[in-house]
């Protein structure tokens, strides 16, 4: 259950990561109206990230 927690986590990391990518390349190849959406998600994502290592940490305090 540990390391599905962990993976769970960098699957959050790397979908922001991937966003912020994919939103600076649509941001050069069609402006910046057509790649706000992008960097949005990557902020949802990352608080997403920070959300679930937050509450691994909670959980990990709590096992020891």
């Amino acid at each position: 259950m540990k390391q599905l927690v962990f993976i769970l986590e960098l699957i959050w990391l790397g979908l922001a990561i991937f966003c912020i990518g994919l939103g600076a390349w649509v941001m050069v190849k069609a402006g910046l109206n057509s790649g706000y959406i992008f960097f949005v998600m990557a902020a949802v994502a990352f608080l997403m990230y920070m959300l679930r290592r937050s509450r691994r940490k909670k959980m990990q305090k709590q096992e020891q």
